[in-house]
C-alpha cells in the first residue's frame, strides 16, 4: 500500500489521472484534525470543487497499542452508501472514487466555513434544537433499516466494530477492572446477538459537522453533515443511543455549572429520538441461554455507563476533563454498571443530582 501524505497525494491523484496536469500544478493538499483511525486530506483545487481523501491505517494513533484491518475503508465507503439513500440530501458526503489496492475513497469537501459540534460544545455552546433533529435523524436512520435482509447480510460482519469500540472500550476496561468484568461481558454478549437495524457505531459530537445556511430565514439553522462510518454494522441500535449519550454526559460533566442547559439539550434529543416512534425488539438469547435479554432502554443506559467508563480507562480516552472529574466519572459509572437503572432518564436524573451535590449549580 502507497501511505499518502500532503507531500505526495497531488502527485499520486495526477498518476492516477484523478487531477490533470494542469490542475495539478495548483492544487494543495493538506490533512485534516480529528480522529485516530485515518489519514483525512483536503484536496484544493483553484477553479474547481474541493474534495476529501481518505485513507485507512492498519495503527491507529493512540497511547495504548491499537490496531484493526485497512479494509474497514470499504465498510465505511458501504455505510456512506446506504446513508445517501436513507437519509436526506446534504447529510453525508457524496462519495467520488476509490482505490482498493490503497485502501482509500474520495469525496464532497464540506464548505470550510463549517463548526464541528464537539468543538461547540466543549465551548459551552449548547443548542437543543440541534440535539432535537439529531434525534429525529438517528430514529429514522434505525426505522428505515429495520429488519432489512440485505443490509443484515452486506453488514452483518462486525469484527471491525468489535476491533473499534467492544475490545477498546469494553473488554480492555474488563481485563484491567475486574469488577466489572461480568457485567461487561455480558454487555458484549447482548451486544453480539442483537442484530435489528444499521447502527452507526460512531455517532458523535465529532462526526457531526454544522454548515451554515445559504439563504433567507433558514440563516440561522445551520445544516448538519455527518461523516465517519467505518464502524458502522447491522446490530443493536442502543449501542448508538449509549455511545453518544455518553459523549453529550462528558460535556455535561465538564460544563458542571450549566448542567441544567445541558441537560435540557440532552432530553431534547431523547424526547425527539423516543418520538419518533422506533421501538426496537426485543433480541434474542445467545446459544447458551447465558444472554440476559434486557429492555431496550435498561441496555441503552448499559452502554452508556460503559462507554463513559472507557472514556476514562479504555484506549482512548478524553483530553478535557480534570482529574477530579474524571474521578467522578469512575464513581458514577461503578454504580450503574454493577446496578444500571431501568431508564435512560433516570440516569439523567441521578447524574444531575450528583452534579448538584458537588458544585454550586
Amino acid at each position: 500500500m502507497l501511505e499518502l501524505g500532503p507531500e505526495n497525494l497531488i502527485d499520486y491523484l495526477c498518476q492516477t489521472g484523478r487531477l490533470s496536469l494542469a490542475d495539478a500544478a495548483k492544487s494543495h493538499a493538506e490533512t485534516l484534525s480529528g480522529g485516530v483511525s485515518n489519514v483525512v486530506m483536503r484536496v484544493s483545487v483553484p477553479g474547481g470543487e474541493d474534495f476529501v481523501v481518505k485513507q485507512s491505517r492498519a495503527q491507529l494513533r493512540t497511547q495504548a497499542d491499537w490496531f484493526s484491518q485497512p479494509e474497514r475503508i470499504w465498510r465505511e465507503r458501504d455505510v456512506l452508501d446506504v446513508l445517501s439513500r436513507v437519509t436526506p440530501p446534504g447529510v453525508v458526503p457524496k462519495r467520488l472514487f476509490e482505490d482498493r489496492d490503497n485502501f482509500l475513497f474520495a469525496m464532497e469537501a464540506i464548505p470550510r466555513e463549517h463548526v464541528v459540534w464537539k468543538t461547540a460544545l466543549l465551548n459551552g455552546e449548547v443548542d437543543s434544537t440541534i440535539a432535537r433533529r439529531l434525534g429525529e435523524l438517528l430514529a429514522e436512520i434505525h426505522a428505515r433499516t429495520t429488519n432489512d435482509t440485505d443490509l443484515r447480510q452486506r453488514l452483518g460482519d462486525r469484527s471491525i466494530f468489535d476491533e473499534l469500540r467492544l475490545d477498546p472500550f469494553y473488554r480492555f476496561v474488563a481485563q484491567r477492572q475486574a469488577e466489572f468484568r461480568p457485567a461487561l461481558e455480558r454487555l458484549i454478549d447482548e451486544t453480539l446477538a442483537t442484530t435489528t437495524c444499521l447502527v452507526l457505531g460512531d455517532f458523535s459530537p465529532k462526526n457531526i459537522l454544522l454548515v451554515p445556511s445559504e439563504s433567507g430565514s433558514d440563516r440561522q439553522r445551520p445544516r448538519f453533515v455527518l461523516v465517519d462510518f467505518e464502524t458502522g454494522h447491522f446490530g443493536d441500535p442502543a449501542f448508538d443511543l449509549g455511545f453518544f449519550l455518553s459523549h453529550l454526559l462528558l460535556k455535561t460533566i465538564k460544563h458542571a455549572a450549566r448542567a441544567d442547559e445541558f441537560f435540557d439539550m440532552i432530553r431534547a434529543f431523547w424526547t425527539a429520538y423516543r418520538g419518533a416512534g422506533f421501538q426496537p425488539a426485543r433480541p434474542p438469547e445467545s446459544k447458551d441461554g447465558q444472554v440476559e435479554n434486557l429492555p431496550h432502554e435498561r441496555r441503552t443506559v448499559a452502554h452508556l455507563a460503559a462507554c463513559l467508563r472507557a472514556r476514562v480507562d479504555g484506549k482512548s480516552t478524553v483530553d478535557y476533563l480534570t482529574s477530579e472529574a474524571q474521578a467522578f466519572v469512575r464513581e458514577v459509572t461503578r454504580d450503574w454498571l454493577l446496578s444500571p437503572p431501568d431508564r435512560v432518564d433516570s440516569a439523567f436524573a441521578d447524574l444531575r443530582r450528583r452534579l448538584k451535590a458537588i458544585c454550586s449549580c
